[in-house]
């Protein structure tokens, strides 16, 4: 019998308990696929990371999975492993930024921590550039999956699906308390996310709970086997990029986003998002970060 050890973080939040729970097995060599996702499983958050070696000149390899599957790309257990990397010091911290490279299965992924007399703070990622795939025109279908009557869906805006090295529907609603009166119908929303090659689908709104935020937001991802989740990087920076491009934000070179998110789970989460233009007016550069907190460590025994 061998055992491996695991961090328990607390990503896109500064305080414990808050933001999204993520589990990194700092050492994931020698573990078969399945057994990584019955570990994944086991452990039951939305998603558990394993650190390997790097093959392609990063600082690590990360598998990402899910308790149904195994993702290519996300973005708090990205950020929350860069986190524990310094924070364990796998990678020697040096101030005021550490840099990590992380090979995920959509490549590499640049993070940056904050590092401040040795500790480390706010971790932020690169993300791969969002194109939109498609647009979703059965408004009534979606409506009902969300159990929400359709005229709560913005139908002044589109709803999209956009690629970022995963794909998100993004969902505009008209105010918070719509996204607060959601129920899910698991099971329709799952066949609509699979029409449309999207695991994840956020709701939003430009109501907010906090003067402080930009935009409020659930995001459902039962086709991937995670009812809600608590913050969402993967799924926020699209978002960010949606913001900007149909001009629901005052756009900059670079334009600074807060999204609010799990307040609904009682796991609050905030996430800081940056939108680069270029000249042309065309999304350049997508950021996502935010505060972790270590909460635990522990190990699992594997027979």
């Amino acid at each position: 019998m061998t055992s491996k050890h695991f961090i328990i973080a607390d990503v896109f939040t500064e305080k414990q308990f808050g933001g999204n729970q993520l589990a990194v097995f700092t050492d994931g060599s020698g573990l078969e696929t399945e057994t990584m996702q019955n570990i994944a499983r086991e452990m039951n958050y939305s998603e558990t990371t394993f650190l390997l070696p790097p093959e392609r000149g990063g600082d690590f390899r990360i598998r990402i999975f899910t308790p149904g599957q195994e993702l290519p790309f996300a973005g708090h257990p990205i950020v929350g492993a860069a986190y524990v990397i310094v924070a364990e010091k796998m990678k020697q911290p040096s101030e005021p930024v550490t840099s990590a490279k992380l090979e995920s299965g959509v490549g590499p992924i640049a993070v940056e921590v904050q590092v401040e007399g040795g500790r480390p703070g706010r971790s932020t990622m690169t993300q791969p550039l969002p194109e939109v795939r498609g647009v979703y025109s059965n408004i009534d279908g979606l409506a009902k999956a969300l159990s929400l009557d359709a005229s709560l869906i913005d139908q002044k805006l589109p709803v999209e699906t956009v690629y970022n090295g995963i794909a998100v529907m993004l969902v505009p609603l008209t105010t918070r308390a719509a996204i607060e009166s959601i129920q899910l119908d698991g099971g329709a929303l799952a066949r609509i996310s699979n029409e449309v090659g999207a695991q994840t689908v956020l709701t939003f709104t430009r109501e907010t709970v906090s003067s402080e935020s930009t935009v409020h937001c659930r995001v459902f991802a039962p086709a991937a086997g995670v009812a809600e989740d608590a913050a969402t990087g993967s799924a926020n920076g699209p978002l960010g990029a949606y913001l900007v491009r149909h001009k629901l934000v005052p756009v900059q070179a670079t334009t600074k986003i807060v999204s609010e998110q799990g307040f609904e789970m009682k796991r609050p989460s905030i996430l800081h998002i940056d939108v680069d233009v270029d000249q042309s007016g065309s999304v350049s550069g997508v950021r996502v970060g935010g505060g972790v907190v270590i909460s635990g460590r522990g190990e699992i025994f594997i027979t």
